[in-house]
């Protein structure tokens, strides 16, 4: 027994020291091309599939792939190996320049090990069902009216590996030119940094690391060009979720989709290299900025707006008007007996519209330590679009005044419902004199454009 060990050793030994060092390493894993017999359709065909169903039965409608013998080609564009991703694989139809796109759930992890970026894929549908879930289009296996996660013990015979790993390059696009056709596509936006009030100096804000972070992130990203922003959503249990936001501007790389409540454009990354913010240089806007010594009790001049039509604001001096000479201006609405003024480009068939709604004159020269208070409410939200600013030499025309941009609170509403009514201030006046006039610009264009605010209990406090 011992010559035996003895003998099995210098076996051992023999051959480490004549074989070559490079002959240890890991081979490189070679993948045989599947032929595939069957159908093979395309993502955007998949979609027309469930479209179809949802207009005849509704949207919560599912389409169920039986008998088919159909496999659709995908590139996985998403990567779980930094724990943002779980239990998903995001699919779209092309390696570059994409129409369309689709998660896949399926009850396996990590699956970065095998289904890497790039990496193209067929996924045999029979058996399978696609409808919108969480907001995007979703293919997994029908529970009920659910489409849930495919069983792991089911992944080799549903997704199909090709030998090919291809370049994914990503599809320039902006916040403007967000809308469903997108969702589930890997994408890059650039000229983008996050909000101030995340990432200067005292307030800087991690990943998904914040006590209010229970399952996600949510961090606002602005453009800096058109000032519009979106949500960067990171996962808590993300490997980077603890990294700190970066304070400076750049470009985003990543997967575009909607929050988990599906009322909400989302970006989400696969790891941190997708934000390259090179740019040292901010672009926040630059707002008034007065001194706030001690806070105004006096009502200097105060609009609840319970009044029924708007016509009775415009008799009190309130300035209601579209500079791009369209039809659509602000108007009242109230919702449980609570009166408010509203305005939405929805279905105004406006391409562009820029909408002031202009508070009389209000003299401040008497006075100091003004203050500025309003509520404001967001809904059906696809864009930050209203903007406030002060002015001392309104005339006639919007567009010939002096506007100077008040950092006041915008909110953000979900894609399909109400958020609810916010305080926008207090916003310090105390460094302007004269007679002064607030005016809330909303600009934006039908259908791109079109979230809806709510305006009410408008005042300015003084002493």
């Amino acid at each position: 027994m011992i010559k035996k060990r003895i003998y099995l050793i210098s076996i051992a030994i023999t051959i480490f020291n004549c074989a070559p060092e490079e002959e240890f390493k890991t081979p490189t894993l070679t993948i045989d091309e599947q032929e595939i017999e069957g159908n093979i359709i395309t993502i955007d065909a998949v979609l027309g599939m469930m479209s179809q169903k949802i207009e005849e039965e509704g949207e919560t409608a599912k389409a169920v792939f039986k008998d088919t013998n159909s496999f659709m080609l995908g590139y996985v564009v998403s990567s779980d190996k930094e724990s943002n991703f779980f239990k998903e694989l995001i699919l779209q139809d092309k390696n570059e320049n994409p129409t369309a796109g689709v998660r896949l759930v399926i009850n396996k992890n990590p699956l970065f090990t095998k289904y890497e970026f790039g990496r193209k894929v067929y996924i045999q549908l029979d058996g399978l069902s696609i409808g919108i879930e969480n907001g995007v289009p979703t293919i997994g296996v029908l529970n009920g009216n659910t489409v849930e996660q495919i069983p792991s013990f089911m992944a080799d015979e549903v997704i199909i590996r090709s030998s090919q790993i291809a370049q994914i390059t990503p599809l320039t696009t902006t916040f403007e030119d967000f809308t469903d056709a997108l969702l589930n596509t890997y994408i890059k936006i650039n000229d983008i940094q996050f909000n101030k009030s995340i990432v200067l100096e005292g307030k800087e804000f991690t990943f998904a690391a914040e006590p209010n972070d229970v399952f996600d992130g949510e961090r606002i990203v602005e453009s800096c060009t058109t000032g519009r922003s979106t949500i960067l959503s990171t996962s808590t249990f993300s490997d980077f979720k603890g990294f700190k936001l970066p304070d400076n501007q750049g470009s985003f790389e990543g997967i575009f989709t909607k929050n988990f409540l599906g009322n909400r454009y989302n970006l989400v990354l696969n790891n941190p290299s997708g934000l390259v913010f090179d740019n040292d240089k901010r672009c926040d806007p630059k707002v008034l900025e007065c001194e706030v010594t001690n806070d105004g009790t006096e009502v200097l001049f105060e609009e609840d707006f319970n009044v029924p039509k708007i016509a009775i604001l415009e008799e009190k001096g309130w300035i209601n008007i579209n500079t791009t000479n369209g039809k659509l201006k602000y108007k009242t609405g109230d919702f449980n007996d609570n009166q408010y003024v509203q305005i939405t480009g929805f279905r105004s068939k406006e391409s562009l519209y820029e909408v002031w709604f202009i508070s009389p004159e209000i003299d401040v020269n008497m006075s100091v330590d003004e203050i500025l208070n309003v509520d404001l409410q967001a809904g059906y939200d696809n864009g930050n679009i209203l903007e406030v600013f002060v002015t001392d030499n309104f005339i006639a025309d919007p567009n010939t005044a002096k506007w100077t941009k008040l950092d006041v609170t915008i909110p953000r509403g979900p894609l399909n419902a109400f958020g609810d009514f916010i305080p926008g201030g207090p916003i310090s006046l105390s460094c302007i004199e004269g007679r002064i006039r607030i005016g809330f610009r909303y600009i934006g264009g039908d259908p791109r454009a079109t979230t809806r605010y709510h305006i009410d209990n408008f005042r300015i406090f003084g002493k």
